[in-house]
């Protein structure tokens, strides 16, 4: 086997960490840039190697480099749409805030691409600062902004699900407009991380190695958010029906919302992990102070753990609102993970529109393992769109075939409560279960086992 390629990072610590984030993926070694094949270069002095890529930023280092190339920046493009290949097959979008393009004295060497000056055979400018635009997307998730719909109903006496579901799936119902489901054009971050990968690959001249997961090109994680006490009786043949394809799914329940029947609560871990959903299913978790926020997840693990007899890892937020205080303050109460934050949903609930990671991808963020829920869950395809059980599920397998090309984690979200397990679809949902379970090339995991994974890889 190859030794992996060799890359320095001249950056920056924090610049340093978000590209080594991009490049997480790949089976890459991270050396000083004395010691490595090629360096990547951001706001900082011209690397001292021959091969080497150039992130663009306003810096003033970055255009002394430029004057020192004899380069001029021609354009500086406002809202183009940039496409980043990552097969033959598969494309992804991002729309970055800016799209530089340069001019030189003479003619290219070879074409460039639109996301890739290319200098050299092993020099490279890139077009858009994967620094900044990282930045950009992943800011919004640690500082998610509240609608003002949203604050006005978490700040309510009364619990938002006092009001009939029907009410609740009608604000929530979407525009014709929002059901553009192009999944391509949803992954914005990780179009960030081929864009740097493919500049790699043109300058080393090989293909950089995927990190597997297990030995598998990809990985299917399949959750459900148990609501309700309906939900909990509904959930163990569900279970079961999971289990005779030979897949461990993983049940986030809350500690306090209804009474738990702590044998069907054990049963859902068996073959499976269950994970807090909240102490009550409430959506204000995002406006307690610190203090009380730790309190309350503390409390929902330590009960949760009592009725399992065994410990728990993960987290679920209801509603899945989140913010950099509730990630602190898991990691605070020793939580392995969350599982909290959409890679993308057309009317997220905390902002009530589109957002989204944009990521299948495993991310820390505030020192803990965030597993984003990378399909769009049931509750948005069946009651904000308005699919049915047969098109949301057809959906989700269109999710895993771009996921599975990309080798990334496909998290499925739903609810035994909802139409999704109503006795006319479970047919439906059996054959969903067989063909997913069918695909050798893909790992069936819980988000625990993926969690303790990242960890590993970070701690090597």
């Amino acid at each position: 086997m190859c030794s992996p390629l060799r890359i320095g990072i001249q950056a920056k610590a924090s610049d340093a960490r978000v590209l080594k984030e991009l490049l997480s993926p790949w089976n890459i070694s991270f050396r000083s840039p004395n010691q490595a094949e090629i360096v990547i270069a951001y706001d900082c002095e011209e690397a001292t190697v021959n091969k080497d890529i150039v992130v663009p930023n306003e810096k003033p280092a970055f255009h002394d480099m430029l004057r020192k190339r004899k380069l001029t920046l021609e354009h500086r493009f406002l809202s183009a749409r940039v496409q980043v290949p990552v097969s033959k097959q598969t494309a992804l979008t991002v729309l970055p805030e800016i799209h530089y393009d340069y001019a030189r004295p003479s003619a290219s060497i070879k074409e460039d691409s639109s996301a890739e000056f290319i200098l050299s055979e092993e020099s490279s400018l890139l077009k858009l600062d994967v620094v900044k635009e990282y930045r950009r997307i992943v800011d919004p998730v640690l500082n998610a902004k509240s609608s003002a719909l949203y604050r006005l109903l978490t700040s309510l006496p009364i619990r938002y699900d006092v009001a009939p579901k029907r009410i609740r799936d009608l604000v929530m119902r979407g525009k014709r407009d929002e059901r553009n489901l192009h999944y391509c054009d949803k992954l914005p971050l990780d179009a960030l991380r081929f864009i740097l990968a493919n500049a790699v690959e043109r300058i080393s001249g090989m293909r950089l190695p995927r990190k597997t997961w297990k030995g598998k090109k990809s990985c299917c994680i399949v959750t459900h958010d148990v609501d309700t006490k309906q939900g909990l009786a509904r959930a163990r043949p569900i279970k079961k029906l999971e289990e005779r394809y030979g897949i461990e799914s993983a049940w986030y329940v809350p500690a306090k919302h209804y009474s738990l029947d702590s044998a069907t609560v054990r049963d859902l871990a068996n073959y499976g992990e269950v994970g807090v959903h909240g102490a009550r299913h409430s959506g204000n978790l995002i406006n307690l102070p610190s203090k009380k926020l730790f309190q309350l997840l503390y409390e929902a693990k330590q009960l949760l753990e009592e009725v399992l007899g065994s410990s728990v890892k993960g987290f679920r937020s209801p509603l899945l609102q989140h913010n950099s205080t509730i990630f602190e303050q898991l990691k605070k109460a020793d939580y392995s993970y969350d599982t909290s934050v959409p890679t993308w949903e057309p009317k997220h609930p905390q902002t009530m529109g589109p957002f989204g990671t944009g990521t299948v991808f495993p991310l820390v963020l505030n020192n803990l393992v965030e597993i984003p829920v990378s399909t769009v869950q049931d509750h948005q395809l069946l009651y904000v769109l308005g699919l049915t059980a047969k098109e949301t599920l057809s959906e989700w397998l269109s999710f895993m075939t771009i996921i599975k090309e990309i080798g990334g984690c496909g998290v499925l979200l739903s609810h035994p409560e909802y139409g999704l397990f109503d006795s006319e679809n479970i047919s439906i949902y059996e054959d969903f279960l067989g063909y997913i379970s069918s695909d050798i090339d893909q790992w069936i995991t819980t988000p625990a086992k993926i969690a303790a994974e990242v960890e590993e890889q970070n701690a090597s």
